[in-house]
């Protein structure tokens, strides 16, 4: 899968955004069928992102504002300037389902913390 080392940031922007265990972004990611659907969840999410970078809850885990403080704007530009360009149907579900897994793998280390 040519690629799969270009997405880091976005994975990291999911799983901030599912610290309390909300997946729903990932999970529209996820079932995305479509480059134009795939992008416009991801608009979605950045929009939740930059919401919650600008006002973090005050009880939020140390953990996820250090990773909220550490996401690279210009790579995360990077990152979407190189999923719009997928052409392939398939290797846009596998680079989708890449993500998603990453961003889950991140996220499992936020469950069950109080």
């Amino acid at each position: 899968m040519a690629g799969e080392s270009w997405f880091k940031q976005i994975p990291q922007v999911l799983a901030v955004l599912s610290y309390e265990g909300d997946y729903h972004y990932v999970d529209r990611l996820g079932y995305s069928h479509s480059k134009d659907l795939a992008l416009y969840y991801l608009r979605e999410a950045m929009r939740a992102f930059q919401a919650l970078k600008r006002s973090p809850p005050k009880d939020m885990d140390s953990e996820v504002r250090d990773m909220i403080d550490k996401i690279d704007a210009n790579y995360l530009d990077y990152e979407i300037e190189n999923l719009k360009k997928i052409e392939s149907t398939q290797e846009l579900r596998e680079i989708l389902s890449l993500i998603c897994a990453k961003a889950l793998a991140i996220a499992s280390k936020f469950v069950g913390r109080e």
